[in-house]
């Protein structure tokens, strides 16, 4: 299982960087999740994402919001300028304007689990 949590991460990972075949020893990307910490999948990926990152020597973090304000989340991560953001599109409407200012500042963003590929297409 965690071969496949790992591939799953390196696939979104080469994602955000495209075809380039060079990775910088501690860059950092920023996984965001709109589920709250009870739920044991999710558990499972923060695990997954730490070996993956631990094996790319990369840093990744999980954020996911408390309180619901998954826009606040996007903007201080896009602020923090990660090598890239990987995010769940929990509310299209809310996180429309968060998540294209991340990618208008430059910031790879890919979105996972949740929206339509519609969605994802109009905000990456």
């Amino acid at each position: 299982m965690q071969k496949i949590i790992s591939a799953v991460f390196v696939f979104f990972t080469i994602s955000i960087i495209g075809t380039s075949t060079v990775f910088a020893a501690g860059e950092r990307f920023v996984l965001i999740s709109h589920v709250p910490d009870l739920y044991s999948w999710w558990n499972t990926i923060k695990n997954a994402i730490k070996v993956a990152g631990d094996q790319m020597n990369v840093r990744v973090d999980y954020r996911n919001p408390v309180t619901g304000d998954l826009d606040r989340i996007v903007q201080q991560t896009a602020a923090g300028n990660p090598y890239g953001i990987i995010v769940t599109i929990a509310d299209y409407d809310v996180l429309k304007g968060p998540i294209t200012n991340a990618v208008a500042t430059g910031t790879p963003v890919t979105t996972i689990n949740s929206g339509s590929c519609e969605q994802s297409e109009m905000l990456c």
